[in-house]
């Protein structure tokens, strides 16, 4: 019997943090084939090269492909979005899948939409849904009315799909796979003494002892709000600066603002020199969540902190508009982006004793398995109508 061909395409950090528990069951079923395609951010060593991680988890990559324009714009953005939907496209019709697995919102997702679309590829697509600031709220939207089969995380997205007018029969409320991972590797034990060893071997700044206490840190740009981040970010870490405590600051995603918050950064340490920051591109999730699970807070816009910071229990402090509208836990606060709210906010969270349970409205970590059995079970076709 001939292998039902799965491709799912890469392109940034978060799209592989997202799916990878998926692509560890597709490799594992007896009735799927997995075909990779890695591109955009995911192959640049600024962005933390995702590519060679995805390599040493020992995922085999079919296809890559070289989209980014040089830049930083929305036009930069838009253009680097239609030579993917080409690249992607190319690849498509060498590889023949039948059935193309997207993640998410971001701007790289729409262009894989499209082209499977125009290619009569029936599509999935996992965390539809869910409410956002941001452009990601629009592509998101955009990306369910082109899919056939529909992964969300919760139950309210999975009425919010329906509510768009996809089929009941193929919505499927499976969980985040990214709590597969979070799940998975807190099982696994790390000694202090090698996550110390690990994170002193990277980024730039001061070492890290998280034998101590520390905050992390995780700002990315809000494309509709494009020619803030600067300001944004310096308010950021003058705020964060006040407090006697390690901070770990992660580098940007690729959308466009990313070289307003880079500069933003660059300006600030030149400035201060005694800031107790270490500066880092990224972390592999199998380290990455033993930090986040350590951490006294986590400051900025990522989901990480609504999603698996919600299954941790970590106290969470949420910035700006990048996150608005997502479901949240008690772990989580939502505030605006300016010094004084992220001061004391942050000063609230430090000096309170309070923890938080875990809270599973996000899975409980087995929606890998999930997305695989229904992939291996359904047929359908890639022509759909509104269902209303």
């Amino acid at each position: 019997m001939l292998k039902k061909k799965i491709c799912i395409v890469i392109h940034s950090r978060a799209n592989y943090g997202s799916i990878k528990s998926v692509l560890e069951n597709i490799k594992k079923s007896k009735k799927l084939s997995l075909q990779i395609i890695v591109g955009g951010s995911a192959l640049l060593d600024r962005f933390g090269s995702v590519v060679d991680i995805i390599r040493k988890d020992k995922f085999k990559i079919d296809k890559h492909i070289n989209f980014l324009i040089e830049g930083n714009s929305p036009l930069i953005m838009t253009k680097s979005t239609g030579l993917a939907i080409i690249e992607i496209s190319n690849c498509f019709a060498e590889l023949k899948p039948d059935i193309v697995l997207t993640v998410g919102d971001r701007y790289e997702t729409i262009s894989t939409a499209i082209a499977a679309t125009y290619m009569n590829i029936p599509l999935a697509h996992t965390m539809g849904g869910e409410i956002s600031g941001t452009i990601d709220e629009s592509v998101r939207h955009a990306v369910t009315k082109f899919s056939n089969i529909h992964f969300t995380a919760t139950n309210i997205s999975k009425k919010n799909v329906i509510k768009l007018g996809e089929d009941p029969k193929y919505v499927y409320n499976v969980g985040c796979p990214r709590i597969d991972t979070v799940k998975k590797v807190l099982n696994t034990k790390i000694e202090n003494k090698n996550l110390n060893k690990l994170i002193n071997s990277i980024g730039v700044g001061n070492n890290i002892d998280v034998n101590k206490p520390f905050v992390m840190i995780m700002y990315y740009p809000v494309t509709s709000e494009y020619g803030k981040g600067e300001t944004q970010v310096i308010n950021l870490l003058n705020a964060v600066n006040k407090f006697d405590i390690q901070k770990i600051f992660f580098w940007p995603n690729s959308d466009a603002g990313y070289e307003d918050i880079s500069r933003g950064i660059r300006k600030w340490r030149e400035k201060n020199k005694d800031y107790k920051t270490k500066f880092i591109k990224n972390l592999e999730q199998k380290y990455f969540y033993h930090f986040l699970k350590k951490t006294k807070c986590l400051l900025g816009n990522s989901s990480s902190g609504l999603r698996e910071g919600c299954y941790i229990g970590v106290k969470n402090i949420c910035i700006g508009t990048r996150q608005n509208g997502r479901e949240i836990g008690k772990n989580t606060i939502m505030i605006k982006s300016d010094y004084k709210s992220i001061y004391n906010s942050l000063k609230n969270v430090l000096d309170s004793k309070k923890k938080f349970k875990k809270d599973y409205r996000y899975g409980k970590g087995n929606s890998g398995k999930k997305i695989v059995n229904i992939l291996e079970k359904i047929e359908i076709s890639s022509q759909k109508k509104l269902n209303f």
